[in-house]
């Protein structure tokens, strides 16, 4: 009996530690809207210190796998970069949430077109544009797609051929099915589920109040999540989904839910 009761407890302390590391973590992810990370290395650093843990390592492992480095091809990527950037930092306080999942997306969006054979620059440049505007829908009535699509217009007139432009504000407005908008659909879907998903949900909350609702958004978007058109994508959604389904009932335990 008394070795019974020693497991007992054994497997209670083992719960309450993984349990204070999954609220510690989470604490952490609470960052609000506004924080700047923008990439895995400075999630690292801020969920370092009082939100260690070999269960923090373990996010953190995750979410570099997910996060491809989004380095502009050219000369023109950059330019536009600094303007995607300049434009989103222009008035709203929560633009660096945003400036994080278009990073996210682009760099995933380069690394589809490697893999398919299509020019990484214009990958790039849809990835980094598509969101440009997403912010604007708070003061205009303008689709953020549509606004998007002409703010790409914009910047590269002169850079490319009419076709190429058109096909870059097609994939934006998704308005067809080509290959630029089948890379873009893939890069901004996978960003809702895995590691980069829940940062994607959680981060903008700055309370435990909000977690509830935020892990329920990462749960839906993954039981709903669409088909994908490359091997790589369906690849990447496959272990994504698999860190969610050890990743989220650990958390909705710890949160007593």
């Amino acid at each position: 009996m008394e070795d019974r009761d020693s497991g007992r407890r054994g497997l209670l302390s083992d719960f309450e530690a993984d349990s204070r590391a999954m609220l510690a973590l989470l604490d952490g992810l609470l960052v609000g809207a506004g924080a700047l990370l923008e990439s895995p290395g400075d999630w690292a650093e801020r969920l370092s210190g009082d939100h260690a843990s070999p269960l923090t390592e373990r996010f953190i492992e995750q979410l570099a796998t997910e996060w491809f480095d989004a380095w502009p091809p050219d000369a023109l990527c950059a330019a536009v970069t600094e303007q995607v950037r300049a434009h989103l930092s222009a008035w709203h306080p929560g633009w660096p949430h945003l400036w994080a999942h278009i990073l996210r997306v682009t760099g995933l969006a380069v690394t589809l077109a490697e893999d398919v054979d299509l020019d990484p620059a214009l990958a790039y440049l849809v990835g980094i544009c598509h969101d440009v505007a997403k912010l604007d829908e708070f003061r205009t009535s303008l689709p953020h797609e549509e606004a998007g699509a002409s703010f790409a217009a914009g910047v590269l007139q002169g850079h490319f051929p009419p076709e190429t432009i058109a096909a870059i504000q097609a994939a934006i407005c998704k308005a067809d099915d080509g290959p630029l908008a089948r890379i873009l659909f893939d890069a901004d879907k996978l960003d809702k589920i895995g590691a980069a998903g829940v940062i994607r949900r959680v981060s903008t909350g700055t309370s435990r109040d909000w977690l509830a609702a935020a892990l329920a958004r990462v749960e839906q978007d993954a039981d709903y999540f669409p088909p994908m058109h490359f091997a790589r994508s369906r690849a990447l959604a496959r272990d994504k989904r698999a860190f969610l389904a050890r990743f989220l009932p650990l958390a909705e335990q710890a949160l007593g839910f």
